[in-house]
């Protein structure tokens, strides 16, 4: 996975940091990187978990990830039990 496209080279320092989709919708936190994928947690109590590809963050920006998918494209394929 190439950083080029968003400009991330460290990523470790997208944990605990929140994540919103290009439609501004809030998706959760970033628990935890994978090498291809981000694992990010939304909800207090029994949280949804979505496992979120690397290619798809757009970019790091004021301490917030963006990500260039929409808010239904997230819940539909990157959500997992």
């Amino acid at each position: 996975m190439s950083t080029q496209n968003n400009g991330i080279s460290d990523w470790q320092t997208l944990v605990n940091k929140p994540v919103y989709t290009d439609d501004g919708k809030e998706v959760g936190i970033v628990r935890s990187i994978q090498s291809e994928n981000l694992m990010v947690d939304y909800g207090p109590i029994t949280p949804d978990h979505f496992l979120v590809p690397k290619s798809s963050v757009r970019d790091f920006e004021n301490g917030v990830v963006h990500l260039n998918r929409s808010s239904q494209f997230v819940e539909s394929h990157y959500k997992f039990e």
